[in-house]
């Protein structure tokens, strides 16, 4: 028993009542938990649910959701974002299991060449592809493919007349594919060597082995690459924007954000984004199966043993297959830079870029943008150790079943965005309700950050946001505190807590700097859900930034490829700093 003394009355707590606080913190951690799920989806669906009338009057309504429900063009959009996500999700995984399987854990000279080359296509911004590619071969490949279409009946009806499409679905599928083949080897690195064994002495051998033992445990891993490359693509906005294609998830999006008045239109369509995410990731799940393989990669995975020898044809198909990505990669990228660098009249200089980035739109673009990075790391820092607690308090059990719910309710890197103007149509509301000196308060408040700060300070929201969502993946603790083995052996040999936590931790301390740089890049050159929080001029930062400039005549195309190429050399060194695994980064 402990006895305390309040005032002049002794107040007695016992151990049972210790347990009644804990019980009550797990309780309210779960709760937290389980709102941090439904919150955003709630937000949505109530403001999918409102509609302003011409008085000015807010009044629930089921008339947007039935016009969504029942208008075709928006339907065609769900259909043409789908199919383009789902064959890029799928060739990604194709292409992950079909070059993870020549790289494997063969020994050969190019292995680690090819691994840098896999990370620097994985890190490539989608939007930069395609806009590079729109650049170099745009008119040509609009012409080749009219030619195909001419020449078969069958195929004018079931594909495309726009070749759009195609560079769309090139420009999500060759990341996806890096990426996928990234995870596949790391997860390898994970496997048993004595599967091998294993399978020797139960009389497989080769294909028929690796299906049976290895494929098992390493499809998990291609299943998340899959979900993750379906949940980017499906609502990305840059390319469809860049492209011009209208029938997407993105554009419409996109389009609705632009509006004096978004909502309801735009919660509906971000539900149907996410109920569409949901549904493909619960897929991918159920053919999958529970992940088997956990942490970190064997080191000494070959028992100190050297790999054994790749053969010949091997390595040749390798090399021609990487060749391939690295070609299909470069052509983009050398129309990014030719349209940077190209001087006008005087023809292709190195230095026309300068001027164009020392333009003042353009400066204080890169300064909103770094403020965007810092401010997004800071958000991503704090919020890691309040979820980590909060984990921690539910309990293993709470702690597992949010993390699963998270991993199928994450909302994509678009509707993100949708959640926190959401939370701001919403918060609006509700000071128009309060009473009048609230109003006076809220407003002076709202007035006291001008427009750019405000839309800043809305565009860091959104990205913490989707930084959030896709971190929630359960592969690693959330407080890289080390094991508990190590902090009970630092414990006992003397050490304070922290310090314990200290040497537990071992090296992860510049890891975890290393993995802050990688999210200031990252965050900083962020195109979605970036360009439905700062559509105007005034608050656009890299990623909305080049999409403006995009379309403005008289050297704009010039400032938003040298925008692009900025962004691809933030997302590279994003990828080279971060040290989390690598099918959880994707371009």
């Amino acid at each position: 028993m402990v006895a305390t003394i309040v005032g002049v009355v002794p107040v007695r707590i016992g151990f049972g009542d210790f347990r009644l606080i804990r019980l009550i913190a797990s309780w309210f951690s779960s709760i937290a938990l389980g709102l941090l799920v439904a919150g955003p989806l709630a937000a949505m669906g109530v403001c999918a649910l409102l509609d302003r009338a011409p008085d000015g009057e807010v009044r629930a309504s089921l008339f947007p959701v039935a016009i969504a429900a029942l208008d075709p063009f928006v339907w065609a959009c769900v259909r043409n974002s789908v199919v383009v996500a789902g064959l890029a999700a799928s060739t990604a995984m194709v292409a992950g299991v079909v070059v993870g399987r020549l790289i494997g854990d063969r020994a050969f000279r190019l292995r680690g060449p090819a691994l840098l080359l896999l990370t620097a296509l994985a890190a490539t911004p989608s939007v930069a592809l395609a806009m590079g590619a729109s650049a170099a071969v745009g008119d040509d490949a609009a012409t080749a493919w009219s030619t195909i279409l001419s020449r078969s009946e069958r195929a004018t009806r079931h594909l495309p007349a726009d070749a759009g499409w195609l560079l769309w679905l090139l420009a999500a599928s060759l990341p996806g594919a890096a990426a996928a083949t990234l995870a596949y080897a790391w997860a390898l690195d994970r496997l048993d060597p004595a599967w091998r064994d294993a399978a020797r002495l139960a009389g497989a051998d080769g294909t028929r082995a690796w299906r049976r033992l290895a494929w098992p445990l390493l499809r998990p891993a291609m299943a998340r690459v899959g979900g993750l490359v379906f949940a980017v693509t499906l609502a990305d906005p840059g390319p469809p924007l860049i492209l011009g294609l209208r029938r997407t998830l993105g554009f419409q999006m996109a389009s609705a954000a632009f509006d004096a008045a978004p909502f309801p239109r735009l919660a509906v369509l971000g539900l149907l984004a996410l109920l569409a995410c949901a549904t493909a990731r619960a897929t991918l799940r159920l053919w999958a199966g529970p992940t088997r393989l956990v942490g970190p990669p064997r080191r000494d995975r070959d028992g100190g043993r050297a790999r054994p020898a790749a053969s010949w044809p091997r390595v040749v198909v390798l090399s021609t297959l990487l060749g391939s990505g690295a070609i299909l990669a470069a052509v983009p990228l050398g129309g990014l830079a030719r349209a940077a660098f190209d001087g006008g009249e005087s023809g292709f200089r190195s230095a026309a870029i300068v001027p164009r980035l020392a333009d003042p739109a353009v400066t204080r673009l890169l300064f909103r943008s770094i403020v965007l990075g810092l401010g997004v790391a800071i958000l991503a820092a704090i919020s890691g150790r309040a979820l980590g607690g909060l984990e921690a308090g539910a309990g293993p059990a709470a702690s597992g079943r949010f993390r699963r719910l998270a991993r199928l309710l994450a909302p994509p890197p678009m509707v993100a965005g949708v959640v926190v103007l959401a939370f701001g149509f919403l918060i609006g509301l509700a000071a128009e309700t309060v009473d009048s000196r609230s109003s006076i308060a809220t407003r002076r408040l709202v007035e006291g950050l001008d427009g750019e700060r405000l839309g800043l300070a809305t565009v860091i929201l959104g990205v913490w946001l989707a930084t959030v969502a896709s971190r929630l993946d359960g592969r690693r603790p959330p407080l890289a505190t080390g094991t508990a083995e190590c902090r009970d052996a630092a414990t006992l040999a003397g050490a304070g807590r922290s310090g314990a936590r200290r040497l537990a931790r071992g090296g992860f301390g510049s890891g975890r700097w290393r993995a802050a740089a990688a999210t200031v890049a990252t965050a900083a050159v962020n195109v979605a859900p970036a360009v439905v929080l700062a559509s105007s001029a005034h608050s656009a930062t890299i990623g909305p930034g080049l999409l403006l400039f995009h379309e403005r005549p008289g050297g704009g195309a010039a400032i938003a490829a040298s925008l692009a190429l900025i962004a691809t050399a933030a997302n590279l060194a994003s990828a080279f700093l971060d040290p989390d695994e690598p099918d959880g980064r994707t371009g």
